[in-house]
């Protein structure tokens, strides 16, 4: 001590215990700082591949957009060639079947018994037995339509068929 009070200085020393105290602050706010950046750079790393993916999904949006343009553009242009083969065909079945009039329109049973009036005229009528009958009308007019064939040539009684042939 002798040299000390030579010097001329107290007896405490503040020094050291001021140091450590400042540089445990300066260690603890650089430890604070490493830790919010290490934070800082997987945050912006999340929010960059979220950018990423957003961009991918815009491009697929503007994709698609113009897939379903395309798409629109096709069904109008066959809903138009629709259109021109319906009025086409209603054209067509104009020209091939004309409108008949109600007047002159008859029923399918009516005509059936129109034509078989005009059919029982004729000399097949004056044959006595309807198996002669069945074989004498040509096969053409048998197997085209046997729904219009004579209810009298299916029985077997010949008075039918001669009262059918005379009305």
């Amino acid at each position: 001590m002798p040299l000390a009070r030579r010097r001329g200085e107290s007896g405490m020393n503040y020094w050291p215990g001021f140091v450590d105290a400042l540089s445990t602050l300066v260690l603890s706010i650089v430890f604070l700082l490493t830790v919010f950046v290490v934070v800082q750079f997987y945050l912006q790393q999340e929010v960059a591949g979220k950018d990423t993916a957003l961009t991918n999904l815009n491009a697929q949006i503007a994709e698609l957009t113009s897939l379903l343009s395309l798409e629109k553009a096709g069904k109008s242009d066959l809903e138009g060639q629709l259109a021109a083969l319906r009025a086409t065909l209603s054209k067509a079945k104009r020209r091939n079947f004309p409108p008949r009039s109600k007047a002159r329109r008859r029923s399918p049973p009516e005509r059936w018994r129109r034509s078989r009036r005009s059919t029982n005229r004729s000399p097949r009528c004056a044959v006595s037995s309807p198996q002669s009958s069945k074989r004498s009308t040509p096969p053409s007019r048998r197997t085209r339509n046997r729904r219009a064939a004579s209810p009298t040539l299916v029985s077997a009684s010949t008075w039918r068929w001669r009262r059918r042939c005379k009305s």
